[in-house]
């Protein structure tokens, strides 16, 4: 699932009509409702060329724009909403359900794929990961928190970020935040992030790049 180059700041729209059409038949797909909870408050100082970006509206503007695409996609927002670390963000709750997915910062450019693909996976009632990746999530027994961070002009996030979504929603013992590198730079300081994307289990930095689900499984849980 691709969406490129998609968020245009400002007044440009959000989607070309060709991708719009797409996400709205993605949408019309959707077996489960799916609520877009987007938590605005103070920001970070993002690295130097983001431009004079208002990151709270545009994310605004993005969830609000995606949930008009789809009769079962809702959007809601408040103001520092509990378990909210960073701003702006957009938890993504299958049937109003914190499943423990969510997106820190703006997600632009490639990463509005991530967004769209997150949105189709919580609205699906069943996971969709292999039945083996399914079995070997059944035997956790800890929670285990899992980052990924990413940058808007990255072709190889995307897959990274949905692995880790659907990793979440297949396990209430998972959580998964993509983290929007540029807008949380001492956060991405402190982790050693130079490329992307960088996986993080448990707040330790764990590999770098995008792999096949059989690998990234066996790197993630191999504790």
């Amino acid at each position: 699932m691709t969406v490129c180059n998609a968020v245009r700041l400002a007044h440009m729209p959000l989607l070309r009509p060709e991708e719009e059409t797409k996400v709205h038949e993605w949408f019309a797909e959707l077996e489960r409702s799916v609520e877009l909870l987007v938590g605005l408050g103070p920001e970070e100082t993002p690295r130097a060329g983001s431009g004079d970006v208002d990151f709270g509206a545009e994310m605004m503007r993005v969830c609000e724009g995606l949930a008009e695409l789809g009769e079962r996609v809702t959007c809601r927002v408040e103001e520092e909403p509990e378990g909210f670390p960073r701003f702006p963000a957009v938890s993504i709750r299958p049937d109003g359900r914190d499943a423990g997915v969510r997106y820190d910062g703006l997600p632009w450019g490639y990463e509005l794929g991530s967004l769209v693909g997150g949105i189709v996976e919580a609205g699906r009632p069943e996971p969709t990961l292999r039945p083996e990746s399914l079995a070997a999530l059944e035997e956790l027994d800890r929670d285990l928190t899992l980052e990924v961070f990413v940058t808007p002009t990255c072709p190889h996030c995307p897959p990274a970020v949905l692995l880790a979504f659907r990793c979440a929603l297949a396990s209430e013992r998972v959580t998964a935040t993509a983290i929007e590198a540029n807008e949380f730079p001492q956060l991405s300081q402190e982790l050693g992030v130079r490329s992307v994307p960088r996986i993080v289990v448990d707040g330790e930095p764990r590999w770098d790049g995008s792999v096949p689900e059989p690998e990234f499984l066996s790197r993630l849980l191999a504790i």
